[in-house]
């Protein structure tokens, strides 16, 4: 851990204590964990699947599926493919390469339950592989509403959101869907927001194994197609501490 992590965690500590106690009294949640199966690295999965699990009070299933060669969120259809998403109140989406922090879904829940956001995610350790600066945790902050989350490497996502977000759109590289889900947001009136109070470390560097000109015409012909109207400025606009 950065000597900044380590001086952001005392800096928020005893309302981490605080948190940790109420998320304890928030009812208990039914939540479906999605993720892919890449093939040399399922163990990497494995691990973070358990580690989630070990840590939460809540409900969890589990909906794999081994990684074919199409979009993120088109793998993960496949894992939803069979599920009756109606039963559940709540889905996380993760990647295989994260460090989890204690009561991670615990505390995602908590503070989307008590702010009433629809979408969120961790916020991002300083050492953790990222591509937007709004995602890092801030200063003496546990959770933000923003207009804004990322398409990974974990996305939690709120049972009001499903209709009009399940399935996802399918898309090769994924860029430009977390531009959709904030334009969606805007339309819908839906809270967003960033948790700082379970902060995750992105293992892996973020891209660079694909061509980036070709990602980046895929997602202008996306959102030009789902007719995405909302501007840089007003998704990266709003950024205020809630805890």
């Amino acid at each position: 851990m950065s000597v900044l992590d380590m001086a952001m965690t005392a800096r928020i500590a005893l309302a981490n204590v605080r948190a940790r106690k109420a998320a304890c009294r928030t009812p208990t949640q039914t939540v479906l964990l999605a993720g892919i199966e890449v093939p040399g690295r399922e163990n990497d999965l494995a691990r973070v699947i358990e580690r989630i699990l070990e840590s939460t009070r809540h409900n969890v299933s589990v909906a794999t599926t081994r990684m074919r060669p199409v979009g993120k969120f088109e793998n993960i259809n496949s894992a939803l493919l069979n599920q009756d998403l109606s039963g559940y109140d709540w889905l996380l989406v993760i990647d295989d390469d994260i460090e989890v922090p204690d009561r991670l879904l615990d505390l995602l829940i908590y503070f989307s339950e008590k702010h009433n956001l629809k979408l969120a995610q961790p916020a991002h350790k300083f050492r953790s592989h990222k591509s937007f600066t709004i995602t890092e945790r801030h200063w003496g902050s546990q959770a933000r509403n923003t207009q804004f989350i990322e398409s990974g490497p974990v996305s939690l996502f709120h049972r009001d959101t499903f209709p009009d977000l399940i399935p996802f759109p399918a898309l090769r590289w994924t860029w430009g869907i977390d531009v959709y889900w904030a334009d969606m947001a805007k339309r819908r009136g839906w809270r967003m927001g960033i948790v700082d109070a379970a902060p995750i470390r992105h293992l892996r560097p973020v891209g660079g194994s694909y061509d980036m000109s070709i990602a980046r015409k895929e997602a202008i012909d996306f959102l030009k197609a789902a007719s995405v109207r909302i501007s840089r400025e007003e998704v990266f606009r709003l950024n205020c501490r809630i805890s």
